[in-house]
């Protein structure tokens, strides 16, 4: 894998892994982005499906939900936003 395609893919998989947060559900999606150096809100968003076949805020949202119901101590059924690593 070259460099900048290393690069990219660890910036995603940092916003992966904040998206999915409870701790940082206030942030925007947009600040997320921002913080691992993704400049606008629409690039963001297409490298993020591009990689997991989902949007960030649909992925945000069913890793969230996951996250609520394993902490209330319910069974949920997995969903497509717990995917797999960016695609090469």
């Amino acid at each position: 894998m070259a460099p900048l395609a290393s690069i990219r893919r660890r910036r995603l998989e940092r916003c992966r892994a904040d998206l999915a947060s409870p701790d940082l559900r206030r942030q925007s999606i947009r600040s997320i982005a921002a913080r691992w150096g993704f400049t606008g809100a629409t690039a963001f968003s297409r490298a993020f499906r591009a990689a997991y076949d989902i949007t960030p805020n649909d992925y945000r949202a069913g890793a969230l939900e996951s996250a609520d119901a394993h902490k209330a101590g319910k069974a949920v059924s997995p969903r497509p936003a717990a995917g797999p690593s960016p695609k090469e």
